[in-house]
């Protein structure tokens, strides 16, 4: 099963993600793959650190550039030992026995070939496990064309019943693959 958590920028996915996780983490569900934390100071964002679902270990991701020239590009500068944090928590191998794999999130960067892209089609292959991408609501589309996901369970960030629902859908599956 693909679920795809969807929003407009700093909607909320992130957050909601992390509250599926708590939750399937009481149950003892098995979990694999990233959730990547927003960091905020004085409303705005100032980088992101990296969660393996798997370990629970978080690593620095990225953080925002002071110099304007680099802001230009990207306003974030990601750090080396954060990507490769990623890409190990993104391995086939290390998510083989997970319930439930997240990727948070699959934007332009994978759908130019980089950032999570080289192990998205792995990880799809674990046909058992429930697949939980991050995905802006702009790039929904593209990312499903591109993956040739079709008919993913689609949850937005900003309605109120969103965990509510994210908790049946993994709880259903979960029990259905038992």
């Amino acid at each position: 099963m693909q679920i795809i958590i969807t929003g407009d920028v700093q909607s909320g996915k992130s957050t909601l993600a992390a509250g599926l996780v708590s939750f399937l983490r009481e149950r003892g569900v098995a979990m694999a793959g990233i959730l990547a934390t927003g960091l905020w100071k004085d409303d705005q964002r100032q980088g992101f650190d990296l969660t393996d679902l798997k370990t629970n270990e978080t690593t620095p991701l990225a953080r925002r550039r002071t110099d304007p020239e680099d802001t230009a590009i990207t306003p974030f500068q990601f750090f080396d030992t954060g990507m490769a944090a990623g890409e190990k928590a993104l391995e086939a191998a290390r998510c083989r026995d997970a319930a439930v794999i997240m990727v948070d999130e699959v934007g332009k960067l994978e759908l130019k070939g980089k950032g999570w892209a080289p192990f998205l089609d792995p990880l799809l292959s674990m046909g058992s496990a429930v697949h939980i991408w991050i995905v802006r609501e702009s790039l929904v589309a593209e990312v499903c064309n591109r993956w040739n996901i079709q008919t993913p369970a689609i949850v937005r960030a900003d309605h109120g019943d969103s965990l509510e629902r994210l908790k049946a859908l993994c709880i259903k599956e979960h029990h259905n693959d038992n």
